[in-house]
């Protein structure tokens, strides 16, 4: 059966235009239509999110290493992945409320009087709120220093700087969705105590994941030098985190002295 393309009016045979790739099944635009976007494009069990957060909380450092390794027709891409989930992140933090727990700033800096240092603390929660409020674009901002990190730890495993930023992709995603979870206990609890013990309950989750995720990856290792190396990862970021404190810091001083 001969069909004629709505794009570029190529007559053909087949499901696909020879000439500009469109489907010769073009469907009208109604709700059925747009559900079957979203169902297929996003939330497909095949090849969508729901599939690709299954598998990085059931088996993550096997199905990362698929990626990698070049079978990736059911996976989520790495960097849609993080940017559509932190988005949501942000929407919803919006939504619950969430706010920022600064426990004592001081504004006691040397050189620098009461209204100087008012000055300074208030930079420093500008720079959190930004955070908070771009959080997609901060989780990218930050990825080349998780992907570092874990480069620099593992260098032995063969897995380059670009297949770093790929792990640490979906590394980020997973971290994301636990934090999603833990959203609505945030927005419940009001006691500043229960709020800082929610926060360690939750970043013993992320970092227990990220190390299940290296042990799965990285299985070639043994298992205390994974352990190692995990740890080793957590001190390069450590390492960055202290170097990038430090320049900020003197910055303000020079700033406001």
């Amino acid at each position: 059966m001969t069909t004629t393309c709505k794009n570029c009016n190529q007559k053909f045979k087949g499901h696909y235009c020879n000439n500009c790739g469109q489907s010769a099944n073009t469907k009208e635009i109604s709700m059925i239509y747009l559900w079957h976007e979203i169902e297929h494009g996003i939330l497909h069990i095949d090849k969508g999110i729901l599939y690709t957060t299954k598998e990085l909380f059931t088996r993550p450092g096997n199905s990362i290493k698929e990626f990698i390794d070049g079978k990736r027709v059911k996976h989520f891409k790495p960097l849609a992945y993080i940017f559509i989930l932190s988005s949501l992140y942000a929407v919803l933090a919006h939504y619950f409320k969430i706010g920022i727990y600064v426990n004592e700033i001081t504004t006691k800096i040397p050189n620098i009087d009461k209204q100087k240092g008012l000055e300074v603390v208030q930079m420093i929660l500008d720079i959190f709120y930004w955070f908070r409020n771009h959080y997609a674009y901060t989780t990218i901002i930050f990825l080349p220093s998780f992907s570092l990190a874990s480069y620099l730890a593992f260098r032995n495993s063969n897995y380059n700087y670009l297949k770093h930023l790929v792990l640490n992709a979906y590394l980020a995603g997973q971290r994301t969705v636990v934090f999603i979870l833990f959203l609505p206990f945030f927005a419940l609890i009001k006691n500043k105590e229960a709020i800082s013990i929610l926060h360690n309950v939750e970043t013993v989750i992320w970092i227990s994941l990220m190390t299940w995720t290296f042990f799965q990856l990285f299985k070639t290792n043994k298992l205390l030098k994974n352990i190692k190396f995990t740890l080793t990862t957590f001190i390069y970021l450590f390492i960055q985190v202290i170097i990038v404190v430090i320049v900020l810091g003197v910055s303000i001083v020079v700033a406001f002295s």
